[in-house]
Parts: C-alpha cells; sequence; structure tokens
C-alpha cells in the first residue's frame, strides 16, 4: 500500500533550508490527498483528514481523484509527478518523508499523515501569505490578490499555486466493512480538487529567490462554473519550490516543496459583491396590481419594503417581504396591491434590507391602474427587440382558462409562460430567454402565442445578445 524509494542521505523530513534566528511566522500544513471512488480505504483516509483537521487548526487540505467522475487532467498530472501509486495516499507540504518500515515516500499512507502534519505544523515558515479581494455573484467572477513577504532571504525557483476545491460532491463511494466491500450512496466528498487555476505545477514567481522582507504580490482571476456550488468552495493558495532529489545515485525528476499555504471559503475570504436585481415590474391584476421581482442571488439580505405613491405624493410602506439570506440560486418574490383605485398612476419602489441594517432602493415602476378589461387581447411584448428579458401582457375581460407560449420560427414550443385559470384583468409574464430546460436560447425571432376558449393571438417578439 505504499511506494518505496530507495535512497541516500535522506533526512526524516526533507526540509528547505532555513536562515539561523531568521524571522519567521506559523506555517499551515498542506496535506495533499490523493483517491477514487473505487478505493476500498479511501473512505477512511477522509476520516483521517477530518480528524487532522479537527486537532490541529493550521491544518489546510485537498483532495485529488483518480479514475472517477471528480478527476481533472491537471490532478492527473500531479499523481504522476509526485509518484503516486497508492490509495488512499497523501503527500505533506510535498516533502520526501523516511518510513519506519524503510524507504521513502512523498505520497505516504495515511498511518504517517497525522505524525507528519504534526511535525510540520511545529516547524515555523520564512513566509506568509494573506488574501483579498472580491466574489462577484452575478458574473461568479474571482478577483483576488495574494500577497506574500518572504520573512528572509529564500534562495531556489518558486511557484504560485491556485487551486479551487468543493465540498459535499455526491457520487457513489466503494468501502471494506469488516472484510466485504459494499457502495455508499449518498456519499458526500469533501475538499475535491475542482479547478487548479494556476496549472498543475503553478506559475514561476522567480528562478533566483527572494531577499529578506521581499513582498510579492500575484492575482488570481476566475469565473467559477455555474455547476460548482460556491457556497461550499475554498480557494487554496500555496508557494513551492523546485527541489531535485537524488534517488539511488540518480537524480530524479523535480518535486515541488511546500513553503507556505493559505486555504479559505470563498465566501468568507473575499468580499462578495451582491447581485443586482434581475427585474421589478407591477401589473395589473383584475382590480389589484401585482408587484413581481427577481433576484439571481442574494447576500446578507433581510428582505424588501415595498413602498408606493401616488404622483406627487410620499412614499408609504404597504409591507415587508423576507429575503432569503444569503443563497445562491434565483429568487423570485410577489407582492399583491389590494388597495387601489381605477384611473389612478401609482410609483412602485422596492427598499432592500440587509441584516446589518443597510439599505439599497430598487428602480421606480409607474403603472396606471384601469377597470378591468373590456375584451381579451395579447399586446406587443416590452421591450422589443430584448435581451435578456421582456414583458408579454394579457387582458382578460372576464375570468377565463388561459395558454400562453413562445414559439420559435419552425413553430415548435419554447416555453410556456402560463397555463390553466386566470382572473379578468391585466396578466404580465416575463420570458427570461430560456427554453423549458432554463438553458438559454438563440438570438432570432419567435413568437408569443395567447390561447383561451374564445379568443387567440400572436406576436412577434426578437431576442438580440
Amino acid at each position: 500500500m505504499r511506494m518505496l524509494i530507495r535512497s541516500t542521505l535522506l533526512a526524516v523530513l526533507f526540509a528547505l533550508p532555513l536562515v539561523v534566528n531568521a524571522q519567521t511566522t506559523a506555517r499551515y500544513p498542506m496535506l495533499e490527498q490523493f483517491t477514487g471512488t473505487w478505493c476500498q480505504w479511501c473512505p477512511y483516509g477522509a476520516d483521517s483528514i477530518n480528524s487532522i483537521l479537527n486537532y490541529i487548526p493550521n491544518a489546510r487540505a485537498i483532495a485529488y481523484h483518480q479514475g472517477d467522475p471528480m478527476a481533472t487532467n491537471d490532478g492527473n498530472t500531479v499523481i504522476g509527478h509526485l509518484l503516486v501509486n497508492s490509495y488512499p495516499s497523501a503527500a505533506i507540504d510535498r516533502l520526501l518523508v523516511n518510513l519506519p518500515t524503510g524507504g521513502a515516500a512523498i505520497a505516504i499512507s495515511r498511518t504517517y499523515w497525522g505524525s507528519v502534519m504534526q511535525q510540520r505544523n511545529q516547524s515555523a515558515s520564512p513566509m506568509s501569505i494573506s488574501v483579498s479581494g472580491t466574489y462577484h455573484q452575478d458574473t461568479r467572477q474571482i478577483a483576488a490578490t495574494v500577497t506574500m513577504n518572504a520573512l528572509q532571504a529564500m534562495t531556489g525557483e518558486f511557484y504560485f499555486n491556485a487551486v479551487l476545491t468543493e465540498d459535499d460532491l455526491n457520487y457513489d463511494q466503494k468501502k471494506n466493512v469488516n472484510g466485504t466491500v459494499i457502495t455508499v450512496s449518498p456519499y458526500y466528498h469533501k475538499r475535491v480538487v475542482r479547478n487548479m487555476i494556476t496549472g498543475p505545477y503553478g506559475v514561476t514567481l522567480t528562478t533566483s529567490g527572494f531577499t529578506a522582507n521581499q513582498q510579492i504580490t500575484q492575482y488570481v482571476n476566475f469565473t467559477v462554473p455555474a455547476s460548482y456550488d460556491i457556497a461550499k468552495c475554498k480557494l487554496a493558495i500555496f508557494v513551492t519550490t523546485k527541489v531535485t532529489l537524488t534517488v539511488n545515485g540518480q537524480p530524479r525528476p523535480t518535486q515541488m516543496a511546500t513553503q507556505q499555504a493559505w486555504q479559505e471559503s470563498v465566501l468568507s475570504a473575499l468580499t462578495v459583491i451582491p447581485v443586482e436585481m434581475i427585474s421589478f415590474s407591477a401589473a395589473q391584476d383584475g382590480e389589484n396590481i401585482l408587484v413581481s421581482w427577481r433576484t439571481a442571488m442574494e447576500n446578507n439580505n433581510r428582505g424588501w419594503f415595498v413602498e408606493r405613491r401616488t404622483i406627487d405624493g410620499e412614499w408609504k410602506d404597504l409591507a415587508f417581504v423576507n429575503g432569503y439570506g444569503t443563497t445562491h440560486e434565483q429568487q423570485k418574490y410577489e407582492y399583491l396591491d389590494r388597495d387601489t383605485r381605477p384611473f389612478t398612476t401609482y410609483d412602485y419602489r422596492l427598499r432592500q434590507v440587509d441584516f446589518d441594517g443597510k439599505t439599497d432602493y430598487s428602480p421606480i415602476f409607474r403603472i396606471a391602474a384601469t377597470p378591468v378589461p373590456t375584451e381579451t387581447r395579447l399586446l406587443q411584448n416590452y421591450p422589443n427587440p430584448f435581451n435578456p428579458n421582456t414583458f408579454i401582457t394579457v387582458e382578460l375581460a372576464e375570468e377565463s382558462d388561459m395558454n400562453v407560449a413562445v414559439y420559435d420560427m419552425l413553430g415548435r414550443i419554447v416555453k410556456t409562460l402560463a397555463s390553466g385559470v386566470h382572473p379578468a384583468g391585466g396578466h404580465v409574464f416575463e420570458w427570461d430567454g430560456t427554453d423549458a430546460n432554463g438553458s438559454a436560447v438563440q438570438s432570432g425571432i419567435y413568437f408569443v402565442r395567447m390561447v383561451t376558449p374564445t379568443h387567440s393571438d400572436t406576436r412577434q417578439m426578437q431576442l438580440t445578445k
């Protein structure tokens, strides 16, 4: 279960040279786990890491998967570079470790993880790392500034590594229980390496080293794929140096020994830029007015005060609608204003309130309340052309069963916007340029069709991107 390298002149831990009496800082040792869903012993490795993270607060960990759906090409390159040939195993700061049973290895079995991590945790580091920046909820863009301080003179080639991991990915896992291999389902994998932002070997910081107290700055810009749950993602930063080892009298391929590591949740380490509201509108619904709005994601959102005024009047609170706090999924809100009068023009707006008391206002939406329509009809969408959203209004002279759907140029249904019985009055439906599966459609001409038992009508729409 372990890889052995017969070697000479190896210390128990291969340590980087330190200057005597140099300024140092606390070390954050990095454990890089090698695992797979097919590995019957790997769940016990994951349990060991959970334990290590509990009793060594400075410990950091990431997990490379091999031969399963969570594997990545860059991760496989790292596995080959560090000569991994047993599972589960882990590299501790990518150091060559002499084993009590003989030989040495970079990727060692879980028997030794705790003791080696403890030794590394007790040794100081000649470098510090700090990270600041933003995560934009709307664009899913990470823009981070990484500041590294060399607390002493350091010689050699140094590399900068940025890795994004994700917790709680659900894939079936093999497990050996008392000699019987079972499949655990569901099984939630943690610390999974999702993207090696700087590639498998990192990017070069210097080929000659650093002077004492030198400050080095690197920037991380990365768009997080929509399939990642950003609430469960961590950003890992670590600095490595090139080391050439002599094995059996021959130099082996260089490996990168880790100098210092940093790892935190994206949402807690970076400033989250709240998403702008996707849409806000008001529409007559019978004798009432329906106020509706949508958000893409929310951060620290306590909720919304719905405000209304008549022309030249003062703003008044109508109601408070609870928000979703922090969420990374689209949310839809509605409020039905039942205290309206025909032939009156109203302005509506939202006053959004955070849990810390900060407020923000939506745009103002103006609508003129009218009596119940005297005829049933489909109005032209607005805006038109549009990107990415447009609003479609239907007026019903009486309560009626109604279907409203979007079709493409070939007459194929793209998305149903409304179906079922609706009360008399005006009804506004929003189309965001997606099909029934939520996938964005291409630019072009589309048609919206309204059908009731007594009426049908079609309007042409143009989506431009």
